[in-house]
């Protein structure tokens, strides 16, 4: 198993019963990912890490959310599609954060609206959507 792959699964063992991820395993794995010299091709299998677990906390933002953000300008097409795949708690978030930095406003600000409209969506997740969408049309 390559180290991003070990590293994931480390994350993914520390949820607990609280859907909270462990901050020290997180920031132990994203430093060894680093160490291993992965960049933005571990982004994707990261915001699928978020997508096995929506409701989950990974910290706000934590060191997961830092290392996919240093790749600015690479990551927001591989996080839009996370989000539109299945939105989580941080993805939408994220999201928001994009907004909040002038990246493809109007795109963004439309898979949120999309979110708020879907059955499949956690109500929690839908909320924090409706959220944002209210914060960003007050701004």
């Amino acid at each position: 198993m390559e180290i991003l792959e070990q590293e994931i699964a480390k994350i993914e063992a520390s949820i607990d019963e609280y859907d909270e991820a462990d901050t020290l395993i997180m920031y132990d794995s994203i430093d060894a990912i680093t160490n291993a010299g992965y960049q933005s091709e571990a982004v994707e299998p990261l915001l699928q890490l978020f997508e096995r677990h929506p409701v989950a906390y990974f910290g706000d933002p934590g060191a997961i959310v830092h290392f996919i953000e240093q790749f600015d300008g690479e990551y927001e097409n591989a996080l839009a599609a996370s989000v539109k795949r299945t939105p989580t708690s941080t993805t939408v978030w994220m999201l928001n954060r994009c907004i909040n930095a002038g990246a493809r406003t109007e795109e963004f600000m439309d898979i949120l609206k999309e979110i708020t409209g879907r059955a499949d969506v956690d109500k929690g997740i839908k909320e924090s959507a409706q959220e944002y969408l209210d914060f960003q049309a007050n701004r």
